[in-house]
């Protein structure tokens, strides 16, 4: 797959195809208007309570509102031009679960949803929207991706990867996609889950569980947290075998705002020398590295790329370590080349912007 066309190159007669990026997340909604160089042309946040982003039709109603609002400015931002155009492709990203062929959200528990028809609830609630936006309808070309992917093809165009590469989002949940050729490997909606991988349990001994609640920025602000409770307990950690506070299950916005300001005590405890924050950074490291070995050993040398706010740590704390993790488990095998993301937070949007343009027919 190549470099999406660019939208200063017109491809019909009126004005060629704008292309559009909506990003859905558990904290709200970006939204882009990008040209076929992963250059954004306009854009727009907005939060997502949980009572709108866990009910498909009232998601649908914001995708959709975000999708009206970009549009009535692109007379504006693209010099008049926008009126004249003949097409506009929209890619919409989530997290989860997601059937690509069917734009239909399988589940995903970090919106709440489970069967969703999002491509067709978006294409309802512009339809109703299409009074106040002439040329805007329903019959809009609307493609439903999942985020992990959408990141790692931005990536591989404009950013960090090559062709070939293993993608890893951690943020308040873990997900991965892999590239092969350019291309995401989809397997049926379902590829790229690592986070709900069991794995050892660092904090109770002979448990289990899952990658994301060891290794995420959430589950590692969970742990630290747990153990600084337990402390006097004389039992670090031992909070984390409690779902109902340490599962990343818990995506309400109180929860999300307390892992963003979480990270910063846990970054500067590790920088006090504080031994249980020291114990959590590097049991999640642990996990990780054995996340990206089993990788390489299944899909041969490609790119790695970390996308995270665990990035916000000096990369002598968090990259390097990683990396020489990687290496020491990867015995004869080739050490993959693990980077930081280029594109950081931007990455799904513009993915799933370059993703629509590029598969536009």
């Amino acid at each position: 797959m190549g470099c999406p066309a660019d939208l200063s190159a017109p491809r019909h007669r009126e004005g060629g195809v704008v292309s559009m990026g909506v990003d859905v997340g558990a904290d709200g909604i970006t939204a882009v208007v990008a040209d076929g160089r992963g250059s954004v042309i306009s854009s727009l946040e907005r939060p997502l309570p949980k009572e709108r982003r866990s009910d498909a039709h009232r998601l649908a109603q914001e995708i959709g509102s975000a999708i009206q609002s970009l549009y009535a400015g692109l007379a504006d931002d693209l010099g008049g031009e926008a009126s004249g155009a003949v097409a506009v492709v929209v890619g919409v990203s989530v997290p989860g679960v997601v059937d690509e062929d069917e734009g239909c959200v399988r589940r995903s528990e970090t919106l709440g949803l489970q069967v969703a028809p999002l491509v067709s609830l978006v294409r309802q609630s512009l339809s109703s929207q299409a009074a106040g936006s002439p040329g805007l309808s329903g019959d809009l070309e609307v493609m439903l991706y999942q985020d992990a992917g959408c990141g790692a093809w931005a990536e591989s165009q404009w950013g960090a990867a090559g062709r070939n590469c293993l993608y890893l989002a951690v943020g308040e949940r873990i997900s991965s996609a892999v590239l092969l050729g350019g291309s995401p490997v989809l397997g049926e909606g379902w590829a790229g889950q690592v986070g709900r991988i069991l794995v050892p349990d660092p904090d109770w001994s002979g448990e289990r569980a899952r990658l994301e609640d060891v290794a995420s920025v959430c589950g590692m602000v969970r742990r630290h947290t747990a153990g600084m409770l337990d402390d006097s307990a004389g039992s670090p950690g031992a909070g984390a075998t409690a779902p109902a506070s340490g599962s990343c299950d818990d995506a309400s916005d109180e929860s999300l705002t307390q892992c963003a300001s979480g990270l910063e005590a846990l970054l500067g405890a590790i920088g006090s020398g504080d031994r249980e924050a020291r114990r959590v950074w590097d049991t999640g490291l642990d996990s990780l590295a054995e996340l990206v070995v089993h990788g390489v050993g299944l899909l041969g040398p490609l790119d790695v790329v970390v996308n995270s706010e665990l990035m916000r740590a000096d990369e002598a704390v968090f990259l390097e370590p990683l990396r020489r993790r990687v290496a020491d488990l990867a015995g004869d095998l080739p050490v993959p080349r693990l980077v930081a993301a280029r594109l950081g937070a931007m990455a799904p949007v513009l993915g799933a912007a370059g993703r629509a343009l590029a598969g536009w027919k």
